[in-house]
C-alpha cells in the first residue's frame, strides 16, 4: 500500500479536530475518512463504511431531490469534485440508518495539491438551518492565541490550490493562501488588512445583482456568528481594483471543546 500523502494526513487531523462534518474521498471514489459529526448525519459510524467504493457509498446514501427523484450525476457535488476536478455546491436529501431523509447543504471541494497532484475530494455538509439564529454560548478563543485548528487549517490550506482565507474568531485575517492570491488581487506577504471591518471595506462584497452584502451578513461572519457554515455567491473588489464574480463557502473552526477559534473561506471564480 502506498503511503498516504501528507495533505491526506493532515486534513485527517483537521477533520478530526472541528465540529463540522467532513468526508473525505481519494480519487477513485473511495471513502477515505469522515469524522465525529457527520457520523451523526449518516447515521453509521466511520468504522462500519472503510473500504467502500464510491457506487457501494451513493447506494447507501441514495442521494435525492425534494421529490424522492434520484440525483444525476452533474447534480452531486463529489462527483463534480472528483470528475471534472472543479468545486461543487447542491441542497438535496440522503437516507440514513433506518431509512430516514435528511436534507443536507454540500460542498464538494477536489483535492488538487502543489505539484499537480490529484489527490480526490472533500465534502463539507451540514443541515440547512431555517431562520437565524446566531449563538455566542461558547466562548471564543482569543485573537492572539494560536490554537491547533487554526495551525492545521493554515497547513493544509498552504499545500493545496483551492483559494483558501482564514480569519481568527473576532474575524481578523489571519492568512490567505497562494491559490487566493490571483482573486484577492494581492499576495497575502503585502497584506496589510487587520481588522473584521477592514476586510469588509476592502473587498467591498455585493450580491448577484450588485447590491452591497451588509457587514453582518457577509459569509465568514454568519459563519462565526451562527457557528454553521454558509454558502453564497458573490461579488468582490480584489485589492487589485478588479471585481470578480465568486462562490464562498465558509465553515466556522469550532473545537471539539465548542470553542469557536476562527472562520475559513473556501472560494472559486465564477466565469462571467
Amino acid at each position: 500500500m502506498a503511503p498516504e500523502a501528507v495533505e491526506i494526513i493532515l486534513l485527517k487531523q483537521l477533520a478530526s479536530c472541528l465540529r463540522i462534518p467532513i468526508s473525505l474521498l481519494d480519487p477513485e471514489g473511495n471513502v477515505l475518512f469522515f469524522n465525529e459529526p457527520a457520523e451523526s448525519i449518516f447515521g453509521r459510524r466511520f468504522e462500519e463504511t472503510d473500504g467502500l467504493d464510491l457506487d457501494e457509498w451513493q447506494a447507501l446514501l441514495a442521494p435525492s431531490d425534494a421529490s424522492g427523484t434520484p440525483l444525476k450525476d452533474e447534480q452531486r457535488p463529489v462527483l463534480t469534485a472528483l470528475r471534472q476536478r472543479v468545486p461543487g455546491h447542491q441542497t438535496f436529501f440522503i437516507r440514513t440508518t433506518g431509512g430516514r431523509r435528511r436534507e443536507i447543504e454540500v460542498t464538494g471541494l477536489p483535492l488538487l495539491a502543489t505539484g499537480d497532484r490529484f489527490l480526490g475530494a472533500m465534502s463539507i455538509f451540514w443541515e440547512p438551518r431555517t431562520g437565524s439564529r446566531r449563538s455566542e454560548a461558547h466562548p471564543a478563543t482569543r485573537s492572539n492565541q494560536q490554537t491547533i485548528e487554526t495551525i492545521l487549517t493554515r497547513r493544509v490550506a498552504s499545500t493545496l490550490t483551492a483559494p483558501i482565507f482564514l480569519v481568527d474568531a473576532e474575524g481578523h485575517l489571519l492568512y490567505f493562501n497562494p491559490a487566493a492570491e490571483p482573486i484577492l488581487g494581492q499576495p497575502f506577504a503585502g497584506a496589510t488588512l487587520g481588522s473584521s471591518d477592514e476586510l469588509y471595506a476592502s473587498f467591498r462584497p455585493r450580491d448577484e445583482d450588485g447590491n452591497p452584502i451588509a457587514h453582518q451578513d457577509h459569509p465568514l461572519v454568519l459563519a462565526r456568528t451562527e457557528r454553521q457554515p454558509v454558502h453564497r455567491r458573490t461579488c468582490i473588489r480584489g485589492l487589485d481594483g478588479r471585481d470578480r464574480k465568486i462562490a464562498i463557502t465558509a465553515i466556522p473552526l469550532i473545537g471539539q471543546s465548542d470553542r469557536l477559534v476562527g472562520a475559513f473561506g473556501v472560494f472559486w471564480e465564477i466565469p462571467s
